[in-house]
């Protein structure tokens, strides 16, 4: 009887560590309608466009990224919701600090990098870094809806965490200076899902 239960009593302390670990305990208030990646995609060798460094084009790789969570986000300068959620991800990079969280804002819009640049100044984001896709097959690499760059209706969010691996996803315009979403933000760079 009694190793039954030192047995169960380890059964069920394994249970709470895996529940403590998923990312599904952190899926509270506005967070509960991210989806959630099953399937791990891996960020590390994808690129992006940042600002020109004089006339040449300036490629990085989202791997030299690595060690922080990136909140990648896919915007078209038409899309009407995309302000306040781009100015709502500002404010979350702000507070958490960049070297937790950064904000990859990809313009899959036309004008590539400088229209990205000229849209975000419009807007008067100051602390987001304008990005745009080096190739436009990034939007279906990370498993995203292609139509999005098509129709601009709203902005598309993934979620990656410090070891480059996607973690969730969203279509949904949310408030990402909530408490929650903090939470859920620290918890993932200090690797606790």
């Amino acid at each position: 009887m009694q190793r039954i239960t030192v047995a169960l009593i380890s059964v069920l302390l394994t249970s709470l560590a895996v529940q403590a670990g998923d990312i599904r305990s952190y899926l509270v208030g506005d967070l509960e309608s991210l989806t959630v990646k099953s399937e791990p995609v891996q960020v590390a060798d994808m690129k992006v466009e940042a600002a020109y460094t004089g006339t040449r084009k300036n490629i990085l790789r989202l791997g030299g990224k690595a060690g922080k969570a990136l909140v990648v986000t896919f915007y078209n300068r038409n899309c009407l919701a995309c302000r306040g959620h781009m100015r709502s991800l500002e404010a979350m990079q702000r507070t958490l600090g960049e070297n937790t969280v950064e904000v990859i804002a990809l313009h899959v819009g036309a004008g590539g990098i400088r229209e990205a640049e000229r849209t975000l100044e419009r807007w008067g984001l100051k602390d987001i870094t304008a990005y745009a896709p080096h190739q436009q097959s990034i939007i279906r690499d990370l498993g995203m809806d292609p139509d999005f760059q098509r129709d601009g209706t709203g902005p598309m969010t993934v979620i990656v965490g410090p070891d480059g691996l996607v973690r969730a996803t969203s279509y949904r315009l949310r408030e990402w200076q909530a408490p929650e979403t903090l939470a859920f933000f620290k918890a993932l760079t200090k690797g606790e899902f």
